[in-house]
């Protein structure tokens, strides 16, 4: 039987509710104090997905109670819970080594003539570079989690994507993160998603602005929004085959079956 994990939760005013976690991460984030409040839930997360809120407060972790516990304590009895979940999400590492876009561009390379299979190995139903098969393909869900990061090498900021890609029948499920600048977004994605909707742009990007230049205050918000409305345009074919190949290997889409070795990263996530 596969391992789960009931978390109970106080949502306040005297109410609780039980989540059962089947895989990790969990998507939850709290701040190293007691008592634990649910500070941050990631986009696209099982948390999510359980419809966990925030300001919500934890109180017990599979038969362990947290009450009277240090947060050291309290922190090991989720990491150690946590951890006999099995892991369903890749994450991947910034590429300081690629801090341009021509870098990057270099590094993940292009799939050239060998766009339909490469889609045809990752779920998708081409006819040809540039047209799609009628049958349905996978649904891709691209978000940005709120916040940035500052990597020691370098002063540039990177943004964590994170993706998520399922058939209807739940056959297929890929679920995975990676980080980018800004640049690498804007020169690598969105300007050739504009170029080749053309007037068309604005059908699929109504209210949802890319990212103004700088990063500035609301940029994780802008990009989450422009972000969704990417996934949508991919998922009713908006987007031709060659142009979807470019943007599956810029996201770093890990291959059918492939499991995470590595762990989220930052203050207190499970």
């Amino acid at each position: 039987m596969a391992a789960h994990l009931a978390v109970v939760f106080d949502t306040g005013n005297g109410k609780y509710e039980t989540k059962v976690f089947t895989y990790q991460p969990l998507g939850l984030q709290f701040r190293s104090q007691l008592p634990i409040i649910i500070k941050r839930i990631r986009a696209y997360s099982q948390a999510e997905e359980l419809n966990v809120q925030l300001g919500w407060e934890v109180c017990s972790v599979g038969d362990k109670r947290l009450s009277g516990m240090t947060i050291e304590q309290a922190s090991r009895v989720f990491q150690e819970s946590v951890a006999t979940l099995r892991k369903s999400i890749v994450v991947r590492s910034a590429p300081l080594d690629a801090i341009s876009v021509k870098d990057l561009s270099s590094k993940l390379g292009w799939p050239g003539a060998d766009v339909v299979p490469y889609l045809t190995q990752i779920g998708f139903k081409p006819k040809d570079p540039r047209a799609w098969e009628e049958a349905a393909s996978p649904h891709l869900r691209l978000g940005m989690i709120d916040g940035h990061r500052k990597h020691s090498k370098g002063k540039h900021t990177w943004y964590v994507i994170v993706c998520k890609m399922f058939s209807s029948d739940a056959s297929l499920t890929q679920h995975w993160q990676v980080e980018r600048r800004l640049a690498h977004i804007r020169a690598l994605v969105h300007d050739p998603v504009k170029h080749e909707l053309g007037n068309a742009y604005d059908l699929y990007f109504t209210g949802a602005h890319f990212a103004l230049r700088g990063g500035p205050a609301g940029t994780s918000a802008r990009m989450g929004a422009w972000l969704t409305a990417l996934s949508k345009a991919i998922n009713v074919k908006a987007l031709s085959p060659c142009l979807v190949a470019s943007i599956m290997r810029f996201v770093e889409i890990p291959l059918p079956g492939h499991i995470a070795e590595q762990t989220l990263s930052g203050s207190k996530p499970v």
